[in-house]
């Protein structure tokens, strides 16, 4: 079967590569707290700023997500404001809590391995969906990676013991019906985490400031992702 390189990946594969967010977090290396920068305070949205007439505007998800590049002190290059940037609602109409944005800078499939990698970027408590990477006819099940550059992001997973989830940290109500990961664990800025094991249901969410978040992988393609919640679409 013909594999897919980065030179002729479709923006739907685009996308759907960045449901890669994590696993249960295997966290080490997160500096302390008095050697993190303390960003400005995020900007504060409402569902109205992200739709027009019902309709996603990812024009406006896009600026919002600039917005906080620039917050972190994050580098905003000329390309990004093409269509190497890209915002998804995944089709939910919830934006606020359910949505991602990402730049993919490879995904490359090789004979014996591929590899990945790519920036995600949440607002301020917003979920990438849950969903598993299962083996395919071109990949087996995609393993992950992720370094937290900015904010923070707890980590969701399924535990055969369920450790729950931190403190004031809940599922998006849009969410809570379909997801079934039972712990969460937070990684702070600097802090590295990785998928608990091959074809686990998994997702990120962004804590209070926001996240940015740059992932490294194996080859993904989008035969191989599984959601959870079935109105997903993209």
């Amino acid at each position: 079967m013909k594999t897919k390189s980065n030179t002729a990946f479709s923006r739907r594969t685009f996308v759907a590569g960045a449901l890669s967010a994590c696993g249960t977090s295997l966290i080490h290396g997160a500096p302390s707290a008095s050697a993190q920068s303390t960003p400005k305070k995020p900007t504060m949205y409402t569902h109205q700023d992200f739709y027009d007439n019902g309709e996603f505007n990812a024009g406006k998800a896009k600026q919002a997500y600039f917005d906080m590049m620039k917050r972190f002190g994050y580098p905003v290059w000329e390309s990004f404001k093409g269509e190497q940037l890209w915002a998804i609602d995944f089709s939910l109409g919830d934006f606020m809590h359910a949505g991602m944005g990402g730049i993919f800078w490879i995904n490359e499939n090789h004979k014996g391995g591929g590899y990945l990698g790519h920036e995600i970027f949440l607002l301020p408590g917003q979920m990438i969906v849950e969903h598993a990477h299962v083996t395919c006819s071109t990949c087996p099940p995609k393993r992950e990676s992720w370094l937290v550059r900015h904010g923070s992001i707890y980590s969701f997973s399924v535990q055969k013991t369920a450790k729950g989830f931190p403190e004031g940290v809940q599922i998006p109500e849009s969410q809570r019906a379909s997801a079934t990961c039972n712990t969460a664990e937070l990684i702070s800025e600097g802090g590295v985490g990785s998928l608990n094991k091959a074809e686990a249901k998994h997702f990120m969410m962004a804590g209070p400031e926001g996240a940015i978040v740059t992932e490294f992988g194996t080859f993904h393609d989008n035969e191989g992702l599984r959601f959870s919640n079935p109105k997903v679409k993209f």
